[in-house]
């Protein structure tokens, strides 16, 4: 069963050298910790909350000291969890913050379970359970707009629009409840007043599902592989996207043999970003080669955009026209590199030969050579990622499959209500289906969710947080 009567402590910075590194410790014992361990410099010390102190800290049994450090007592409720907080911001390094925090558990702390902190600050109502995991997503952002999107949820931007869906919801159900027990007191309610309600309620969750995708993408990123024939510049594009030499460029065929994973952040989309080995008749390769092509082959499997690379200068050939014809999911893009090789005259005869094969807005002319044409190449795979337009759409709320899945769920409930309703059931008939929607969206803010999605999730986030 999950508690929080203990006293915790862990290391809340990342492993490594540095300049700080810190302890946190939480829990009734806190205070009583921290004066065990830390020695303030002023003498006769009064703690005041969320006020830092310099001084040493020791071990409590031999009164050695450990580092010279900054300590705060943040007291509850004031502080991260609600509970009592102690830090002690020390020098950074894996030796010193062993040291300091198996003096803390020492001195009565356990140590910390991954995501442990948060998981209190839940259980104590200092935030909703979107709000928690918006905390994991900050923390793994990797690109300023996932940033931003975790912030928003983190400061309440989907538990506000969650409170409101839930307390309509109430209200619904507590119309139905006083008009079917209690006759005497109110009217039953009829379809043509409870309705126009559930139609607002699924509106209002239909514009978060919509905004789902994006949201997603700019949480979990995605995946995009460059993909054509040899020598036709993969592992040149890899590297203007990279803007660093990351693949081996030279003249000779082949000379990519296995996928070539690397991020990158992409008009702040973060892709995994593959290059492989190129696509040709396997009948006479050496058996390198042809595993290299095999891995290929599923990579474009896998892929959620392909990038179809072909040279300019040599038109469409067999391998690009073949991955075309298999590329209709995942989406596509279609390059012509080499523009600087071609004159404009040129370039125009190689776009109309290919819009014979692939929609003129699929159709990009690049230079791996010079840079021509890779902004556009940018935009384009935003464009494809987030359906269609290089801009979010919809408030991208939500960006987490959970979040999705238990919005579905609600919607589904809404529906049948619905329908009950429209077909002369009576009203405490839609009142279960109205019941099964609450239960969907508490899963989300973390009101009707159960101790095991609970362990789950925390499970994912890093010690100390």
């Amino acid at each position: 069963m999950i508690t929080n009567e203990d006293t915790i402590a862990a290391i809340a910075t990342p492993v490594g050298v540095g300049g700080v590194g810190i302890i946190r410790i939480s829990g009734a014992e806190a205070p009583l910790i921290l004066a065990t361990l830390f020695k303030p410099y002023q003498a006769g010390v009064e703690w005041q909350s969320h006020r830092l102190y310099l001084g040493q800290v020791v071990e409590p049994l031999s009164g050695r000291v450990l580092d010279e450090a900054l300590a705060v007592l943040m007291r509850a409720p004031h502080s991260y969890t609600r509970e009592q907080v102690a830090e002690l911001h020390c020098h950074g390094g894996s030796a010193v913050l062993s040291q300091v925090l198996a003096a803390c558990l020492a001195a009565g702390a356990r140590l910390a379970h991954r995501g442990e902190f948060t998981m209190r600050a839940f259980l104590n109502g200092a935030l909703s359970l979107d709000q928690a995991e918006a905390v994991a997503d900050l923390v793994g952002a990797r690109t300023s707009m996932a940033a931003q999107l975790a912030l928003r949820q983190l400061r309440g931007g989907l538990s506000s629009r969650l409170d409101s869906l839930e307390r309509e919801l109430l209200a619904v159900l507590a119309r139905i409840t006083v008009g079917v027990d209690f006759p005497e007191d109110a009217d039953a309610p009829v379809a043509q007043e409870l309705l126009p309600r559930l139609r607002n309620l699924r509106k209002q969750i239909a514009i978060l599902l919509a905004g789902a995708t994006a949201g997603r993408i700019y949480r979990e990123g995605l995946s995009v592989v460059l993909a054509g024939a040899s020598n036709v510049g993969k592992s040149s594009l890899l590297n203007r996207l990279l803007q660093a030499e990351r693949a081996i460029v030279t003249a000779e065929v082949g000379a990519t043999r296995d996928v070539i994973e690397e991020a990158v952040n992409v008009e702040g989309l973060p892709l995994l970003l593959s290059d492989t080995a190129g696509l040709r008749e396997t009948a006479q390769l050496a058996e390198a080669e042809l595993q290299g092509i095999e891995r290929s082959r599923a990579a474009v499997a896998a892929a959620q955009i392909v990038l179809i690379v072909t040279d300019g200068a040599l038109g469409l050939d067999t391998a690009a026209r073949d991955l075309l014809a298999q590329t209709a999911s995942p989406p596509c893009l279609l390059l012509l590199n080499k523009t600087d090789l071609l004159n404009l005259q040129e370039t125009e005869a190689r776009l109309a030969e290919y819009a014979k094969y692939c929609p003129a807005e699929d159709i990009v002319p690049v230079s791996a050579k010079t840079g021509a044409g890779m902004e556009e190449l940018k935009t384009k795979i935003k464009t494809k990622a987030l359906g269609g337009s290089a801009e979010a759409g919809p408030e991208p709320l939500l960006n987490n499959i959970r979040h999705q899945q238990a919005l579905f769920r609600a919607d589904t409930a809404l529906t049948e209500a619905q329908a009950a309703l429209c077909i002369g059931l009576p009203p405490d008939v839609a009142a279960i289906d109205l019941e099964n929607a609450y239960q969907a969206l508490g899963e989300i803010s973390g009101k009707t969710v159960g101790e095991e999605v609970l362990s789950h999730i925390f499970a994912n986030f890093c010690l100390g947080k």
